[in-house]
């Protein structure tokens, strides 16, 4: 099996775009304040009791599963990141193959 430099080389170029994509991902600023205002209104447990008594493991259960999705994107923005650097340094050392 032959070493496919120059399709190698295209691919890692398209990868990087897609990466690139990937490092944008954003905009949850809104989902982070959702989260912020659960945690304020659990703070008062017993008047959320008062207006049902789901309200408080519901909040809660979402909380978990917001922190989760915001850290899964931080996460694969720092992984867009790296592997965008890692694809780079692959194709600096194929640039030295004929």
């Amino acid at each position: 099996m032959a070493l496919e430099v120059k399709k190698i080389q295209s691919l890692s170029a398209q990868s990087i775009e897609d990466l690139k994509a990937i490092e944008k991902i954003g905009g949850f600023e809104n989902l982070a304040q959702l989260s912020e205002e659960l945690k304020k209104a659990m703070a008062d447990e017993e008047q959320l009791r008062a207006v049902s008594p789901m309200l408080p493991p519901y909040f809660a259960e979402l909380r978990k599963n917001l922190g989760f999705l915001l850290g899964t994107a931080k996460s694969l923005q720092t992984h867009g990141v790296n592997r965008t650097k890692d694809i780079e340094g692959l194709l600096d050392q194929l640039s030295h193959i004929k």
